[in-house]
């Protein structure tokens, strides 16, 4: 599926590998502050004492809090698409394009994929909200500060962009007449079905509901009329 979007750095960039871990230690210790107070949590201080650096480090590498919370968010946005988006959409784009052949002749096998792609994608959300927490947390903090940081937009729009790209492809890959559409149609429904598994204890995750919200979206996008088996 598609390459991610080069995301941009704000910050003082470092100019030797020791200087690099320092900054990235900064940045990672500014992503934890988020995960467990929010954006509004993040200061030069409060990095400094996180990361076990002195206060001078932080603001030697970022001039203002704006540019450490930018900073902060591009290394969530890199992480998430290197660590899960990424892979997961692979794996999926893999699977539709191994079956792509079989799918247009078969519909009987056209219904078996909804049921397998429905599965991976609830799995993948799974993930999300019970063992990558922090990561979904520190998504829903960096979404309601870009309400208010006009200066984070444009990191939020690669990011989503991103999303929504991979998004369409696979719509595109079960031959979706719209798939442009459906795929934000598909992104804000993953949206609705992470946000709610946030709200409860990871162990109260309601699978079968993701289930059934997945596969329904799914079959009114195929071509192929669905068929339980």
């Amino acid at each position: 599926m598609s390459e991610a979007q080069a995301i941009n750095y704000r910050g003082r960039k470092a100019a030797r590998a020791g200087s690099e871990q320092r900054r990235k230690a900064i940045l990672e210790a500014s992503l934890r502050i988020v995960v467990k107070e929010g954006v509004r949590g993040v200061r030069h201080r409060a990095v400094a004492k996180e990361a076990n650096v002195p206060l001078s480090a932080t603001t030697y590498y970022f001039k203002d809090i704006s540019d450490l919370i930018a900073d902060t968010f591009a290394l969530f946005v890199e992480k998430v698409m290197s660590d899960l988006v990424v892979p997961i959409y692979k794996h999926v784009g893999d699977f539709l394009e191994h079956n792509r052949d079989q799918v247009k002749t078969d519909p009987v096998f056209a219904n078996q994929v909804i049921d397998s792609l429905t599965q991976m994608i609830v799995a993948f959300i799974k993930v999300e909200v019970t063992e990558q927490r922090d990561q979904m947390l520190a998504e829903q903090a960096f979404k309601h500060e870009c309400l208010r940081d006009e200066g984070l937009r444009a990191i939020a729009q690669t990011y989503f962009d991103h999303l929504l790209s991979e998004m369409v492809e696979l719509c595109r890959q079960i031959e979706v007449d719209d798939p442009e559409i459906a795929g934000e149609l598909l992104m804000a429904t993953m949206f609705r079905i992470e946000h709610e598994g946030l709200l409860v204890p990871p162990d109260q995750f309601d699978e079968v509901k993701a289930t059934k919200m997945i596969r329904q979206l799914l079959q009114s996008f195929s071509p192929v009329p669905y068929q339980q088996a």
